[in-house]
């Protein structure tokens, strides 16, 4: 009896073991832990609306961190601290760039080369500003703009806003090209005397019509007189309704100045979008036609309620390997009944 129940607790510690091992390992690779040494450097965003602590720092589409800690700056800025692999190289000029992950909405932070020439950076120290970008949001564009990228094609849309900023700094080149159109409108009067000719003859005909009309003509002047008379008694009325309109126009320029530096940086920012949309179109196109057809999916996912129901087709888990290079295991698999591929 005593072997028994040795030989029971050594497979009982065996088999605890085992499933202990397989716990980690889930809890490894579904939280995503990484144990290598790494560096933590800093970020500073404008705006990091969508990122959130523990999301994937990435180069060139590989996972070499983490986001540590989101925090708000005394200047309103917003500092995002990050981890990455020893073997990461940040210098000076480098970027960091916040991108979409999913249809959903998760974003990752993205780092980009700078300069070859530039001052490496030193663990601990920080991205400027001036060398990092928010994500896009997609939402307010395909909610705000959808109409209008239907009506016009990227070079109309590069076009406009182009056009918009120049004109509101108040460049040289706009103005010429207004002086331009001016000089062609009036060299197209000049191609058209015998027309203009014929207009101011037909003036003539026309004044000596009325000189037959003289006595018609002197009643119409009488009321006029009148009229004017009538105006005059009520000067005070009329200077109140100048002055106020006056008051009224001060208070609209002033209105315009005040927006005119926020129209200029939404123009700024459109023109901004629409580059970025233009140098990547196919992937917007497929995405503005494939969005209701992702979306319809999952709102039949909910239909039982605020929840999703999945039918396991395929487990496999993705792991680091060396490198930083993804390895897939597989873990179940079912390729009949339901899960028939179609």
């Amino acid at each position: 009896m005593r072997d028994h129940l040795g030989g029971a607790v050594w497979r009982l510690a065996l088999f605890t073991a085992v499933c202990l091992a397989v716990i980690f390992a889930l809890v490894a690779v579904f939280a995503q832990l990484r144990f290598q040494p790494a560096d933590s450097y800093t970020a500073e965003f404008s705006n990091v609306s969508g990122l959130e602590e523990g999301n994937f720092v990435r180069i060139a589409g590989v996972e070499v961190g983490k986001v540590r800690k989101i925090s708000i700056n005394p200047d309103s800025t917003v500092a995002v601290k990050f981890s990455t692999d020893k073997s990461v190289v940040l210098t000076d000029g480098s970027r960091a760039v916040i991108r979409y992950d999913d249809l959903i909405g998760k974003r990752y932070l993205a780092l980009l080369e700078g300069a070859p020439s530039a001052r490496r950076l030193s663990p601990g120290q920080t991205i400027a500003i001036a060398h990092t970008a928010p994500a896009l949001d997609l939402d307010a564009l395909i909610g705000g703009f959808r109409p209008l990228f239907r009506a016009l094609n990227a070079d109309q849309m590069n076009a406009l806003t182009g056009q918009l900023i120049r004109a509101l700094q108040g460049e040289g080149p706009t103005i010429g090209s207004f002086l331009t159109q001016t000089a062609t409108l009036t060299n197209t009067l000049a191609d058209r005397d015998r027309l203009i000719g014929q207009v101011i003859t037909n003036l003539n005909t026309s004044l000596g019509s009325l000189a037959g009309e003289s006595k018609h003509l002197d009643a119409a002047i009488d009321a006029l007189s009148q009229t004017m008379h009538i105006l005059a008694g009520h000067k005070s009325e009329i200077a109140n309704s100048v002055a106020y309109a006056d008051t009224s126009a001060a208070v609209v320029a002033d209105l315009l100045r005040q927006a005119s530096a926020p129209f200029a940086g939404t123009v700024h920012q459109t023109d901004r979008v629409a580059a970025l949309i233009a140098a990547d179109r196919e992937y917007f196109d497929d995405l503005l036609n494939t969005l209701p057809d992702a979306y319809q999916a999952l709102s039949r996912q909910g239909i039982y309620g605020d929840f999703f129901s999945f039918y396991l087709c395929e487990l496999v888990l993705k792991v680091n390997g060396k490198g930083g290079q993804p390895v897939y295991i597989r873990l179940a698999n079912q390729p009949s009944g339901r899960c028939t591929p179609k």
